[in-house]
């Protein structure tokens, strides 16, 4: 299997073509029917209509390389132009990785699933306790994605695959929704929210028409909260609602200029509406912290799972942050890079305990 940094950026002409053409006639290809600068530094890939063999254009500083391959059986995964109305294009290092050795990305995608699932510590893990399953942008197609047509794999294929995977609907069962609330006992109640399918381009405009949850699922949030007569309720979330988070990003609702619209209007229905004890706990940051917002509502964020994916984390007040006024209170953030997981008890009173990756527990608060 052909090997690439993760940095680097790969188009896929989505058109078949003559890949007896010269160095120059890919260059061609590339600058004017792709409309892209050969002498990027990304990899342009070929290919020819029996989809069987391809051709990919790279120039190293230096020069250009072309670098080919035919493959003996079968062929590669090719998008058809109708699926995706588009002449290019863009795959993550890793997908072409398989496309080469003429694996379907589906198939890839599964083979990601079941290397997860095929570790002693998963395997122990999932013997003994249950879980419920929500799926954040990895999980679906590739950082911070959308249901854009312009990179594979689609988001159909993401959509699909979790399905398959995971017994959240009956297979087949195309329609059904993946955001769902499970009352876990007289005190508690939660809500696992779908933030993927649903959702607008992350690059547009912030407003009363962007969401990240779509209308449907909304209502549903609504409807579902103010029937709860749980003491307690908990949604549980991909993303955060409350942060702070970096404000590079555009992916979640604490983001500027991300979904903070919608996020912001729902902390008004809830404030309108006097739904009580309600918290969010998000996971996608990978640092620990217990937030505030300014209508009140306490997030948890639960953090990276191991060392190797945690980082600093953004308080309020950094300008580099989504909260560069210090609006949020922040009651807790992890004083150094480290995994580690939340354990929630919630009876008469609820009890969150932040630990790290060992088990000793860093920080805990009880609301009653």
């Amino acid at each position: 299997m052909l090997s690439f940094p993760g940095s680097l950026k790969v188009y896929l002409a989505v058109e078949p073509c003559d890949i007896r053409k010269s160095l120059t006639g890919f260059y061609a290809l590339a600058d004017d029917t792709l409309k892209l600068d050969p002498k990027n530094g990304s990899l342009f890939v070929f290919c020819r209509k029996r989809r069987n063999r391809i051709k990919i254009l790279y120039f190293d500083g230096t020069g250009l390389w072309v670098m080919a391959k035919h493959l003996e059986a079968g062929t590669f995964s090719w998008p058809k132009p109708s699926e995706s109305g588009k002449r290019t294009l863009s795959l993550t290092p890793e997908a072409l990785a398989i496309s080469t050795d003429g694996i379907d990305l589906r198939d890839g995608c599964r083979r990601a699933w079941h290397e997860q699932f095929r570790f002693p510590r998963m395997i122990d893990f999932f013997r003994d306790v249950p879980t419920f399953w929500s799926k954040d942008d990895h999980d679906f197609r590739c950082n911070d994605s959308d249901n854009s047509p312009d990179r594979l794999p689609s988001s159909k294929t993401g959509i699909d695959l979790f399905k398959e995977q995971l017994p959240i609907a009956s297979q087949g069962d195309d329609e059904a929704p993946t955001f769902r609330t499970v009352r876990v006992s007289r005190d508690l109640q939660i809500w696992l929210t779908e933030g993927r399918d649903y959702r607008s381009p992350n690059k547009m405009e912030d407003g009363p028409g962007k969401t990240q949850w779509g209308n449907i699922q909304r209502l549903w949030l609504e409807r579902t909260l103010k029937a709860s007569d749980a003491k307690w309720k908990l949604i549980i979330s991909p993303t955060p609602m409350v942060g702070p988070d970096d404000a590079k990003k555009r992916d979640n609702h604490t983001n500027l200029g991300g979904f903070r619209h919608e996020a912001d209007e729902f902390f008004a229905w809830l404030t309108e509406n006097q739904i009580e004890n309600l918290f969010t706990i998000c996971g996608d940051r990978h640092w620990q912290y217990h937030s505030i917002h300014p209508a009140g509502i306490e997030e948890f964020a639960a953090g990276a799972l191991n060392d190797e994916n945690s980082r600093f984390g953004v308080a309020p007040g950094d300008q580099k942050g989504t909260d560069p006024d210090a609006l949020i209170e922040q009651l807790f953030i992890s004083p150094e890079p480290s995994g580690g997981f939340l354990v929630v008890s919630a009876g008469r009173e609820l009890l969150v305990r932040y630990l790290n990756d060992e088990g000793e527990e860093l920080y805990s608060v009880r609301r009653e």
